[in-house]
């Protein structure tokens, strides 16, 4: 069956034409062309077996078959690729074809995605449930082995591939779904503090520390999980969701002070960063600083402003919350109180439920 898709593949990509396609291009820096084999050389770009390696150190059960089962997989995604020709055009061919084959074989093995940026690898193989990143890194594993070149690249917390057709030229790959991509589409839905960019040995390795230190986190082994934020954080201080992490050991350690640092890190790094924004509020609230509460739910609401819980948390600030344990009568806020505007958040909460 494969063997047989792989020729319908084939034949497909022949009515593929390279120059009515507006996905291959040229990758452009500050008005300077720079090549994607340079960007390559610059940075490992294979790293599955050292994921595992990280993770086996840090406690997790990392077995021989693990090894096993990802050279396993690694050969089968690289059995069908093929390359010959000189032609430019039967090139493209041939890349789109090649790529379309591993995602075939990742789907009639069963892997699927899973919309999670911390997940540990080891897992991932075991359940067949990829994040992004993991994706990334299987097709990263075949290029390295059938010596054709990807660069891996990112946008936030999205990884594709660019595949390189040439020094200059390359193809935008969605590793995810198996689909080329026009760069356009990236512009469109790209948000203004995000960037497209390569994706570095440091990043890499951060969101593998940052991944570990998560699930720490969920063992309630706080202590350790604060290490491995940490080790994320010093080799990539824009790693803004290991500054959120941190943060929730902090909290769970009962060290508001420190948590409170590390959202705002957060979400001075990623201004779009709503579950910093909530967390911080919520320690914010519970300290009794509702002014600077109400500053972070307003922020909420701006994020998602379909969500009828933060109108109605920013509804109990507005009145006062007379009922909240972290109010008392006289304090600061009560002279602040504004019913109004606190009606008119009830008001949009219950329109909000009630639309559902």
């Amino acid at each position: 069956m494969v063997q047989l898709m792989k020729k319908l593949l084939i034949l497909s990509g022949m009515l593929y034409s390279l120059s009515n396609n507006p996905v291959t291009a040229q990758i452009k820096n500050s008005g300077e062309q720079i090549t994607i084999l340079d960007s390559i050389k610059k940075e490992k770009v294979h790293y599955a077996k050292e994921l595992l390696d990280l993770e086996k150190e840090a406690g997790f059960n990392v077995q021989l078959s693990d090894y096993q089962t990802l050279d396993s997989i690694v050969n089968k995604l690289g059995k069908d690729i093929f390359f010959g020709g000189a032609d430019e055009n039967y090139k493209k061919i041939q890349a789109i074809n090649n790529l379309k084959g591993i995602d075939l074989t990742l789907k009639n093995s069963n892997f699927s995605y899973k919309n999670e940026p911390e997940l540990l690898f080891c897992e991932s193989l075991k359940t067949k449930n990829l994040n992004s990143i993991h994706f990334l890194i299987l097709y990263l594993e075949v290029a390295s082995k059938k010596k054709f070149q990807i660069v891996p690249m990112k946008i936030g917390e999205h990884f594709f591939a660019r595949y390189a057709l040439d020094s200059l030229n390359f193809i935008n790959w969605e590793t995810t779904f198996g689909e080329e991509q026009p760069g356009e589409l990236y512009k469109k839905f790209i948000k203004e503090n995000k960037e497209i960019k390569p994706l570095t040995e440091n990043e890499f390795l951060s969101g593998e520390y940052r991944a570990i230190g998560f699930f720490l986190n969920k063992t309630k082994q706080f202590k350790k999980s604060i290490e491995y934020f940490n080790k994320a954080i010093e080799i990539d201080s824009t790693n803004s969701r290991a500054y959120k992490l941190l943060g929730d050991s902090y909290n769970a350690l009962g060290d508001k002070n420190n948590s409170l640092k590390n959202y705002s890190m957060a979400v001075g790094l990623d201004e779009s960063f709503l579950d910093a924004y909530i967390a911080r509020a919520e320690i914010f609230y519970k300290k009794k600083n509702l002014l600077e509460a109400l500053k972070d739910y307003t922020k909420a609401i701006e994020l998602a402003p379909e969500n009828p819980e933060f109108y109605k948390i920013r509804g109990d600030i507005y009145r006062g919350d007379i009922y909240s344990p972290y109010s008392k009568k006289g304090d600061v806020w009560d002279g602040e109180k504004k019913p109004k505007l606190a009606q008119k958040d009830y008001e949009k909460a219950l329109e909000l439920i009630l639309r559902k």
